[in-house]
């Protein structure tokens, strides 16, 4: 008998997953196979989570399998893609860790009909949890990065600082704190990317390293700068929240800094301004000529030096 293969089978074959129309060969053999339909261009991304890194070492494992399902397909929501698939490589301390970090995964799946595609596992002294997922996206509609305009707005579509506040709580061993939830429970907005891509967004990323540090990224990618106006994030309703636990300071730099809320910041023209409403986002800055992102208050900038989540810190 060999107890990783009848592990897998157990955990992750033999649940209830869903078969995307476009596999030819699923889980089970050495690769799986799949058809890309005419007109569409796959689009894959890969996060690793780690046990005391990426969650507390306390949180139960079928939370942690959740959130790293969850997490990947925030990827594939930025891009504008429509989730299919999913490849996992799982290091687990011991069979009790596998099965519960599977409980938690294969639940993403089910919630999202994701079909489970293939994987890896192997035993080790830290419970980690890689997962690769795939999606669809129409050719040359991908929302990236590098199509940033000067003159675009920049919108924000979720919340942020929410989820900070909830790893807060949680280490403080405040577990039925206001907002762990937002930490436990990550929502992938792929339903609001596709709608971003449809309404003529070109440019998107989600925010999972702070929302700084990721408009940092795409002032860099796109070779502009981006102004936040303070006085647009002072009147977000997740700072609103923060303020009724957290002094006003320590809200903003949640707000700014904080990670793993999984919101989309994207950036349009003012033409798409209405689109955007009806989605709910919010225009929270603009993108101007020069480099990097500076916060404003009032049309000047100030002088405000917060850093995202560094994973080499």
């Amino acid at each position: 008998m060999n107890h990783e293969f009848d592990a897998i089978a157990e955990y992750f074959q033999n649940p209830a997953t869903h078969r995307h129309s476009t596999t030819v060969v699923g889980n089970g053999d050495d690769a799986s196979v799949h058809h890309i339909p005419d007109g569409y261009a796959l689009v894959m991304s890969t996060d690793t989570a780690i046990e005391s890194v990426h969650w507390p070492k306390a949180m139960p494992l079928n939370i942690a399998g959740n959130r790293a399902v969850h997490a990947a397909l925030s990827d594939l929501a930025a891009m504008g893609a429509t989730p299919a698939w999913l490849w996992l490589a799982i290091t687990a301390r011991d069979m009790t860790a596998l099965q519960a970090m599977s409980k938690g995964i294969v639940q993403a799946c089910g919630t999202h009909h994701l079909e489970l595609a293939g994987g890896d596992t192997t035993c080790g002294n830290t419970n980690t949890i890689t997962v690769t997922a795939g999606g669809l996206v129409p050719q040359g509609k991908a929302m990236l990065r590098t199509l940033a305009q000067e003159g675009d707005e920049v919108w924000l579509l979720g919340d942020v600082g929410l989820a900070a506040a909830g790893l807060k709580q949680w280490l403080d061993d405040k577990r039925q704190g206001c907002f762990v939830p937002y930490f436990e429970r990550i929502q992938p907005r792929y339903t609001q990317g596709e709608r971003l891509r449809q309404a003529g967004v070109r440019c998107c990323m989600d925010v999972s390293d702070g929302l700084l540090q990721d408009a940092g990224h795409i002032a860099t990618a796109s070779q502009l700068q981006i102004q936040i106006d303070l006085e647009h994030i002072r009147q977000l309703d997740c700072y609103q929240k923060l303020t009724s636990y957290f002094d006003a300071e320590t809200s903003l730099k949640k707000v700014l800094s904080g990670g793993e809320d999984y919101a989309l910041l994207c950036t349009a023209p003012p033409e798409l301004r209405q689109d955007l409403l009806k989605l709910q986002a919010v225009r929270i800055g603009n993108c101007l000529p020069g480099e990097g992102v500076h916060l404003t208050h009032r049309g000047q900038v100030i002088d405000y030096n917060i850093k995202g989540f560094d994973h080499f810190a």
